[in-house]
């Protein structure tokens, strides 16, 4: 099991989940610490928090899998799980196990234990419901896409309980900011690697809901809203603060995608909205880099 484990992990891009577990933990801490105000981005805890991150996207990729066989099976039969590479129950393990480890992983650690503990909680309470009332729909994506926001604002909670460690801080609008911000930016990616001109009835985008033009839209305006979000987050009009314009470095990506979708680009370019949360990761964390008070 162990080798059909490794082989299917290795069919994915690990390097996308390191990137997306380094930039989600020290990049947004980054942002939290420069809301408060309190100084460079502390090293203390947040190998622990990336490694966190990475391995649960990961996990969910492997829930996403067995949640989407009968998908695959006809739309992406190269899937491994779709071949017999690996087994569902060797992804049910893989996701129950590495959820245990995680949590014991971040036992000591307190208020960040607690955080993750509510993304298990969330999880465990999304598949059971599914399991049980077979909700929602999977061809409902944008259901699906509203349901995956409480899951990454709560992953953002874990972050914040993380870098709020070492000092006496009390939430704010702007920590709620910053993490809305952020999740808007995973939801720009999720809009965009769906969007196509001239989908297939079976495709699972939200085009079929909002229509091309709706979604190229939507698409569009995810990205503008992060980055007003991130804006209210750091306000970088506020004396010392103007390290916080950073977070409108990212814009022009989405808008080239835009305006090549908009001539007649089959689909909004992929690559590019990858390299938009990239581009925002990179932002955010250079504030940290940056902040030296």
């Amino acid at each position: 099991m162990i080798i059909r484990l490794t082989r299917y992990a290795l069919t994915y891009p690990l390097w996308f989940y390191a990137t997306a577990g380094l930039g989600w933990s020290y990049g947004l801490t980054a942002v939290y610490r420069t809301a408060h105000r309190s100084g460079p981005v502390p090293a203390s805890g947040l190998a622990v928090t990336a490694a966190t991150i990475a391995v649960t996207l990961l996990l969910f990729r492997a829930v996403d899998d067995v949640r989407d066989l009968d998908y695959d099976r006809v739309q992406n039969p190269r899937r491994p799980l779709v071949t017999g590479a690996v087994r569902v129950m060797d992804l049910m393990l893989l996701f129950f196990l590495g959820m245990g480890g995680l949590l014991l992983l971040n036992a000591p650690r307190g208020a960040p234990a607690a955080g993750y503990a509510a993304v298990c909680g969330y999880v465990c309470l999304i598949l059971f419901v599914e399991w049980r009332w077979q909700w929602p729909d999977p061809e409902r994506p944008l259901l699906q896409l509203l349901i995956n926001v409480p899951l990454q604002t709560l992953m953002c909670g874990y972050v914040y309980l993380g870098s709020v460690q070492g000092y006496d801080a009390s939430p704010s609008g702007a920590d709620l900011a910053a993490a809305l911000g952020f999740v808007l930016s995973l939801t720009h990616l999720e809009f965009a690697r769906r969007l196509v001109r001239d989908p297939a009835e079976h495709l699972r985008t939200p085009v079929h809901a909002l229509g091309v033009q709706g979604t190229a839209r939507v698409t569009l305006a995810l990205a503008y809203a992060a980055a007003a979000l991130e804006l209210v987050a750091t306000r970088p009009w506020s004396a010392g603060q103007a390290a916080g314009w950073l977070v409108l470095l990212p814009l022009p990506v989405p808008v080239l995608a835009a305006t090549r979708f908009h001539r007649g680009a089959p689909r909004w370019p992929v690559g590019l909205a990858v390299l938009y949360l990239l581009l925002s990761f990179l932002s955010f964390a250079a504030l940290g880099l940056l902040d030296t008070r």
